[in-house]
């Protein structure tokens, strides 16, 4: 057994260059046009989560509604010129740029809950759904109606 890669990879501690988590969009129709793709992507895993809720797994909904939140806060940002890929800088630009700190909240507990559930056990002993339930009307499309109409209104 070679542990070489796996202790140059995973053991020893190393420094890594991020990218920026935002870029500028030019012009308007990459505005429009990756708005419109994220919104679409948007509604896509909504309606995902919707249905896994009523399946064998309904605990998926917390990272299909996550990806559904995500994608909404990527199309509303995209109209305002920035192209975003990482969810921090998506809740700093709702929270700075926007000035709505609960959009940027709603996005973070959608993240740690979606994160919490990755990490939990025996996800298939969750027989009750409602807190998945719960999260989807309370977290994910909420904050989907309200990313929509301020894509309505601007």
């Amino acid at each position: 057994m070679d542990e070489t890669k796996f202790a140059d990879e995973c053991l020893r501690e190393r420094e890594i260059v991020q990218k920026p988590g935002a870029t500028p969009l030019q012009t308007q129709l990459e505005r429009e046009n990756k708005s419109r793709n994220s919104w679409s992507n948007s509604r896509y895993f909504l309606e995902g989560a919707k249905q896994i809720l009523d399946g064998k797994t309904p605990y998926i909904v917390f990272t299909l509604g996550f990806f559904a939140m995500e994608h909404a806060a990527t199309a509303l940002i995209a109209k305002q010129g920035y192209s975003i890929t990482d969810h921090k800088c998506a809740q700093i630009f709702f929270s700075k740029m926007l000035n709505r700190e609960d959009l940027a909240k709603a996005l973070s507990r959608a993240y740690n809950a979606r994160i919490a559930f990755n990490y939990r056990n025996n996800l298939s002993d969750y027989i009750d759904k409602a807190e998945a339930e719960e999260f989807l009307q309370k977290e994910v499309v909420l904050f989907i109606e309200e990313i929509e109409k301020l894509l309505r209104a601007g």
